[in-house]
């Protein structure tokens, strides 16, 4: 389904307003410093309470990123990679935008990888200040509120009510919490060298140095907040990463005019069939053995639980990879027209890819255990090669980056389970490049 284009039209607020909660939330610890006398351990605390801030706004915006990654992962991730392949979103009631399926996997990465960065974040603050008075408890709670709240405040008036979602892909936002453990980790060690220095020189006593950090911290975000506006400069972080400006704008899948000759799916039994079937042969690789050394181990320890745990971890994955490969082939309907076969998902409302017949290299026909189970048979288009794309975890300069859309490209597509799958080769009029396996 294609996207809203706005939830609002309204002008873009100044920069000292957009600059405003950066000020508010950086504010409160220099005036806890300032006048409540905060020490070096509250101030650290408050820094990874925002830290853990950031983390759950980017995880509640990574759902609605318009844009897709430049280095997204596809059908070699077995258990998410199809996902990232789709197209369209789901409109949700209300001012929200709407969803975009493609970026779960990145989702589901962020709420496991964010407890993971966050926990160790406050281990090594643990490893250095096992103690915490109850001064610094309340200072965390204040400056801890008081930073979750401006940056929920910025989340809604940038992201959402100014539709800053229209301008990144789930992967761009990664850049914001990856930036600030960085930054959070770079305070942490300054104030280590400080303590050890504090004592050694008039200039630098505690409350200047903490002091000095606090301010500095608000110098670099007001800069940050700056720089994420400004399209003439990038920061050190956007050029080794990327950032918004190196994401793909998505295009859709265009058609041809007119009514389609042929339409054709699988039955919805064939792609129940197919998804359970997937699933459950998602347990011969390492999640089956994990599974069963889990299960095993429970039996001999005479534990219901541990195997419970074991049989319920193998079910999830068996169920997530089931849902993701019906999700991926049971909702599509293939329109074939004179010349061109358009995948079409049924559930999104939108078209996923096509083929110009021209391009068409050759068509197998096979029938496997399935197909044969099914009364049906698969069909593999293979088309002329195309320039192989690299999946790189940096995307370094943006005037190098390509953020075309592929869309309209004609690339090999599968179509699986079909009671009648010549009907499609005859239609496209490819008869004479079909290799029938059978």
């Amino acid at each position: 389904m294609r996207a809203a284009p706005s939830i609002t039209d309204s002008l873009p607020a100044p920069a000292w307003l957009r600059d405003l909660p950066v000020v508010v939330g950086n504010l409160v610890p220099i005036a806890g410093v300032v006048f409540f006398g905060w020490s070096p351990t509250a101030l650290l605390l408050v820094y990874q309470a925002e830290l853990a801030a950031i983390c759950v706004w980017t995880i509640v915006q990574i759902p609605f990123a318009h844009k897709r990654p430049n280095n997204a992962i596809d059908d070699r991730f077995r258990l998410l990679g199809p996902l990232q392949e789709k197209r369209g979103a789901i409109r949700l009631p209300g001012p929200l935008p709407p969803v975009y399926p493609r970026n779960l996997p990145t989702l589901v990465f962020s709420v496991v990888i964010a407890p993971v960065v966050v926990g160790l974040a406050f281990f090594a603050f643990a490893l250095t200040r096992p103690t915490v008075t109850e001064a610094d408890a309340a200072a965390f709670l204040l400056g801890g509120a008081a930073v979750f709240l401006t940056r929920g405040i910025d989340t809604y008036r940038e992201y959402f009510r100014e539709s800053g979602y229209r301008e990144h892909s789930p992967r761009s936002l990664l850049l914001v919490p990856f930036k600030y453990l960085f930054v959070v980790g770079l305070l942490f060690m300054v104030f280590l060298g400080l303590e050890s220095t504090v004592n050694t020189t008039a200039i630098l006593d505690p409350g200047r140095s903490v002091l000095a950090l606090a301010i500095g911290k608000l110098a670099y975000d007001i800069r940050a907040s700056r720089l994420e506006r400004d399209d003439d400069r990038r920061s050190l972080f956007s050029l080794l990463y990327g950032s918004k400006r190196t994401e793909i704008e998505p295009e859709p899948v265009e058609m041809p005019a007119g009514e389609p000759r042929l339409r054709t799916s699988m039955s919805q039994r064939a792609a129940i069939v197919d998804a359970l079937l997937h699933g459950g042969a998602y347990l011969a690789g390492s999640i089956g053995f994990v599974t069963t050394l889990i299960v095993g181990f429970g039996v001999l320890a005479s534990s219901v639980g541990i195997v419970v745990v074991g049989l319920g971890l193998g079910g999830f994955f068996v169920a997530l990879r089931a849902t993701i490969r019906y999700f991926r082939y049971g909702t599509l309907e293939y329109y074939c027209y004179d010349d061109v076969l358009v995948a079409y998902d049924r559930l999104l409302e939108e078209p996923q890819a096509k083929l110009d017949a021209h391009t068409v290299t050759g068509v197998t026909r096979s029938a496997g255990r399935l197909d044969r189970l099914l009364g049906t048979a698969s069909l593999e288009f293979d088309v002329y090669a195309t320039d192989e794309t690299t999946v790189e975890l940096f995307v370094p300069v943006p005037e190098s980056v390509d953020t075309d859309d592929d869309a309209n490209e004609s690339v090999p597509m599968t179509v699986p389970h079909l009671s009648e799958p010549r009907s499609i080769v005859e239609t496209l009029g490819l008869s004479w490049r079909l290799d029938d396996e059978d």
